[in-house]
C-alpha cells in the first residue's frame, strides 16, 4: 500500500511539472493571437499579445473574408505591409496595411470555382482590430483612383513566433 502510494504521489508531482512547463512555452510557427468580430469585440486571444508581438518585431498575418450569401462566402489571408499601433488616451488598436493585391473576380464554369485576374486594378486595404476597414481601388493604367469605401470586417490576427521567444520590448514609442 505504501508503494502504491508513493508511486501516486510521484505521479502527480510529475504531472503537475508537465503542466507548468506547458504554460510557459511560447508557441511556434503562425499562431492565432487575437480574434475580433465587426464592432471590435474580442473572440479570441489578446490584443495585448498581439501589440507584444508588433512591439518585438514579429511578422503578422491578417486573415478575415464574408458571408455573401447562404451558400457564397469568400476568405483571405495577407501579410500586414505596415503595422500601426494607435494609443489615444487609454485605447489601443492596431492598424495593418495589407500588401497590395491585383483585383480578382470569382466565376463559376460549368464543372468548378475560379478565380480571373483583373490586371488594370490594384486593390489597398486597411484593417482595424477595432473592426474599421478602409479600402482603395487603384486604376494603375491611368493611375487614378476608382473607389474608396470604409466599412465593418471581422479578422484574425496570426504571428509568427521563431523558437525561444521571449518579449523584449513593451513599447516602440520614442520620446
Amino acid at each position: 500500500m505504501k508503494k502504491q502510494l508513493i508511486v501516486l504521489m510521484i505521479f502527480l508531482f510529475l504531472l503537475s511539472c508537465q503542466t507548468q512547463q506547458h504554460e510557459n512555452v511560447t508557441p511556434l510557427g503562425w499562431t492565432l493571437v487575437y480574434k475580433h468580430d465587426k464592432q471590435g469585440n474580442t473572440l479570441y486571444g489578446s490584443k495585448e499579445k498581439l501589440m507584444e508581438a508588433i512591439q518585438n518585431g514579429l511578422s503578422v498575418r491578417v486573415g478575415y473574408g464574408s458571408q455573401i450569401s447562404e451558400d457564397r462566402s469568400i476568405e483571405h489571408l495577407s501579410d500586414a505591409q505596415f503595422l500601426t499601433i494607435l494609443k489615444i488616451v487609454d485605447q489601443h488598436e492596431v492598424y495593418a496595411q495589407l500588401a497590395p493585391i491585383m483585383r480578382q473576380d470569382p466565376f463559376k464554369t460549368n464543372d468548378t470555382i475560379a478565380i480571373k485576374m483583373v490586371p488594370k486594378y490594384q486593390w489597398r486595404t486597411t484593417i482595424g482590430t477595432n473592426g474599421i476597414s478602409s479600402n482603395v481601388m487603384v486604376d494603375k493604367f491611368n493611375d487614378s483612383l476608382q473607389g474608396s469605401n470604409e466599412n465593418r470586417r471581422g479578422a484574425m490576427w496570426f504571428t509568427n513566433y521563431p523558437s525561444k521567444f521571449k518579449a523584449k520590448n513593451k513599447t516602440l514609442t520614442f520620446k
